[in-house]
């Protein structure tokens, strides 16, 4: 079975449209989240999860409290369900690009082993013993880029099929 964005018109052009730019926003106000609480830095990340109480409060804007199991358990079903459902919908209308297979493999692929590693790290930031906390941070700050690229990379081009001069000539 062969699909193509570029085939797309009308009402169904603009439901992909509006679909992408939603998300691209949704995922963007997560990104926004995660700067506010961690400062996007591996002690940023440490502080959200494991506390930071044994910080002198001169040095810190707000006292946070580590994360309980409970809170973790809802962290972590929460986003990785989301973010695979995220991967499955972008991702498959990404393959309906002219991407190379190559590049269709990777960026379709590659989200979802990357969110089990970014939220895989987010346990072991809060759960391992503290001398693993921050290289466990430093994997889910790379990992976290990583789901971002992919994500915009896909969108970017989604739209690009969608509405670039191609698809204007392929209406004519």
């Amino acid at each position: 079975m062969t699909f193509s964005l570029r085939s797309l018109r009308g009402t169904a052009r603009w439901l992909v449209t509006w679909f992408v730019i939603v998300v691209g926003v949704g995922y963007m106000t997560g990104i926004l989240f995660v700067q506010h609480t961690t400062h996007n830095t591996p002690t940023g990340v440490v502080h959200q999860f494991r506390g930071n109480e044994d910080v002198p409060l001169e040095e810190v804007a707000e006292i946070k409290y580590p994360k309980s199991p409970y809170e973790m358990l809802n962290i972590l079903h929460a986003h990785i369900t989301s973010f695979a459902l995220i991967f499955l919908a972008v991702g498959g209308l990404f393959l309906g690009t002219s991407t190379s297979a190559r590049w269709k493999a990777l960026l379709v692929l590659e989200p979802f082993a990357a969110t089990l590693v970014l939220f895989g790290g987010m346990a072991a930031v809060r759960f391992l013993p503290e001398e693993w906390a921050w290289p466990a941070a430093w994997i889910m700050l790379v990992a976290g880029i990583s789901t971002f690229v992919c994500l915009y990379a896909m969108i970017v081009r989604i739209l690009w099929e969608l509405w670039g001069p191609h698809s204007r000539r392929a209406v004519a």
